[in-house]
């Protein structure tokens, strides 16, 4: 009974848990950092791991290049786009719906009643904190941290020890900030030293196994400086937007070598300043961890020392992310379900610490991203409370033939798989750039010098949308086309024997909703086509077929419907037929 009863729950919120990620992944990323996934792709794109020049640890590296193959083998230009969040964050995904999983597997050994095992899984499948550091900010730190614990859990039992080294090193070779939960782990390591030495010949085959293809590309020794080394002095301040005890005693971004008290950097107490003190602190914090972990006699205890570790790490030492508070959430809500009476206001407070600080950065949702999602959600919670209240005896009839159904542990995950392939494929066949199947007798417009232009913001852009980036109208990436901004007149001498032109207009995706242009086409001061007002949400680009016979002077011209404060215009796959 107690295994069918654990089945069911992790069914049940494994399924939610897929449904929240999804629904969280719509909201908009942190732009900082979609900078560095764009720039490390394209360079993975350009020279694959051998010239992979970013400071980020190995194991996820792996991913990336899968992410930027996807990108090279479907065209689509690398850009901060919504696919590539997602495409970052398939790891993350899969491991939080194996934080359910483990942790449904945990709670039904204690015999705790139906309500408390929903409710205690619940908080790890809809914790507020994991959501917003994974699916929300876009980050991927949660992989690195389920490796961590699963290797803590590992080294305390008997049968999986060998297990515990080889997936601690991997945690490492994903994040190397892991290190924090070192004095957990080394303790319960020196404890069961007798059984635990022998992971670690398999902890070096997964070493040398994830170094492989960096010393076969000769960039072994720079990834290793880049990832490990160099990050470690990047930003030498006593806080990054972490809310810790630095934040709170010297400020935000002050520098960590300056001394309390308006002390000399010279003098006797130079030691006297946020990293000497905080690299102290957190060392003797350490050393009780480690010493507590050798004495330590439950499972319980193991994560409860290493949720202290991890918030310690955070609130301690300078240098601190803000999304570094987030290590010890995933630790934590495994002490939760492992004691969920003696943790529940520490593991509420830190998540509540976690939610809060993250989400002063992250920008959230926006309207366009999420309605459709939470309309359909609307609809359907309704329909079903309708069902359950006109209906009341079919509903629990429903519900108890649904109960009898026996559903494989995989199921989750294989729904969890085949969401992302579906909506993988829709974005990929969204973004995958339209292009232009150029015959003899055509000519595309953008890749003739145009004559002369007047523009009054920045200058037009040939196969790029006015700020640069991929031409993206109606959710579809464009090859070729002119990206400008209203108003705008752009103007082409035409070959002698030009008989057509064939092209579309529309306001660049990247102004979200804004934006409303008229666009006109003029042949030797001749009006051609005008279209009507096009707004920044329309679904696809308006078209035009114009003849060009006799045309000696094209112009294409802009002109904002309104405001002009958002009017990216681009004209799109531009096509200009000759006479045979």
């Amino acid at each position: 009974m107690r295994k069918t009863t654990n089945l069911r729950t992790f069914v049940l919120w494994g399924f939610i848990c897929v449904i929240a990620n999804l629904f969280c992944t719509l909201s908009a990323p942190y732009d900082g950092d979609q900078s560095f996934w764009v720039g490390w792709v394209q360079s993975l794109i350009d020279g694959g791991l051998g010239n992979f020049r970013g400071n980020y640890p190995p194991l996820y590296v792996f991913w990336l290049w899968v992410v930027a193959q996807i990108h090279a083998i479907f065209g689509i230009v690398v850009a901060k786009t919504f696919l590539l969040k997602f495409l970052c964050l398939w790891p993350v995904y899969f491991a939080h719906l194996f934080l359910v999983d483990f942790s449904c597997r945990i709670v039904d050994r204690y015999n705790l009643p139906s309500w408390q095992q929903n409710l205690v899984i619940a908080f790890v499948a809809l914790n507020p904190a994991i959501l917003l550091g994974g699916p929300m900010w876009g980050q991927v730190d949660l992989v690195p941290v389920v490796l961590a614990l699963s290797s803590l859990y590992c080294i305390y039992f008997r049968r999986t020890t060998m297990l515990a080294a080889p997936l601690y090193v991997l945690s490492l070779l994903a994040k190397f900030q892991m290190i924090l939960f070192l004095p957990v782990f080394g303790g319960l390591f020196i404890k069961n030293w007798r059984r635990s030495w022998k992971g670690l010949p398999f902890a070096v085959v997964a070493v040398v196994l994830v170094f492989l293809p960096f010393f076969l590309g000769d960039n072994l020794g720079g990834m290793l400086r880049r990832a490990y080394i160099d990050t470690t002095s990047q930003y030498p301040f006593a806080t990054y937007n972490a809310a810790n005890l630095w934040m709170l005693t010297v400020g935000n971004v002050s520098p960590d070598a300056n001394p309390f008290f308006g002390l000399s950097k010279d003098g006797l107490f130079f030691w006297l300043c946020p990293s000497y003190v905080g690299k102290a602190l957190f060392v003797l914090f350490s050393i009780f961890t480690l010493i507590a972990s050798i004495r330590c006699k439950s499972l319980r205890r193991v994560f409860e020392l290493a949720t202290w570790n991890a918030a310690a790490f955070f609130v301690l030492l300078p240098g601190m992310h803000e999304r570094y508070i987030l290590y010890a959430i995933p630790v934590a809500v495994i002490w939760f379900v492992l004691d969920w009476r003696k943790s529940l206001v520490w593991v509420m407070l830190l998540t509540a610490v976690a939610s809060c600080n993250v989400s002063i950065l992250c920008d959230g949702f926006h309207g366009g991203n999420a309605w459709t999602w939470l309309s359909a959600f609307a609809v359907l919670t309704m329909v079903g409370g309708m069902f359950y209240l006109f209906l009341p005896k079919v509903f629990a009839k429903v519900c108890s033939l649904a109960a009898l159904v026996k559903i494989p542990r995989f199921v989750p995950y294989c729904f969890l798989g085949v969401c992302l392939l579906v909506d993988g494929a829709y974005h990929i066949n969204s973004l995958a750039p339209v292009k232009i199947k150029q015959v003899d007798g055509e000519i595309i417009l953008s890749g003739l010098k145009f004559d002369s232009f007047r523009q009054n913001y920045k200058v037009p852009m040939m196969n790029k949308s006015v700020e640069n980036a991929p031409l993206k109208v109606g959710g579809r990436q464009y090859k070729y086309g002119i990206g400008t901004h209203a108003p705008s007149s752009i103007v082409y001498i035409l070959p002698n024997d030009a008989d057509s032109l064939y092209i579309s207009a529309g306001v660049d995706d990247e102004v979200f909703d804004n934006g409303e242009i008229v666009f006109r086409i003029y042949g030797d001061e001749r009006i051609l086509w005008q279209s009507s007002p096009v707004r920044g949400n329309a679904k696809s680009p308006v078209s035009a077929a114009v003849s060009l016979e006799g045309v000696k002077i094209l112009r294409l011209e802009t002109d904002p419907h309104g405001p002009d404060s958002y009017d990216h215009a681009d004209w799109l796959s531009p096509i200009v037929k000759l006479k045979k």
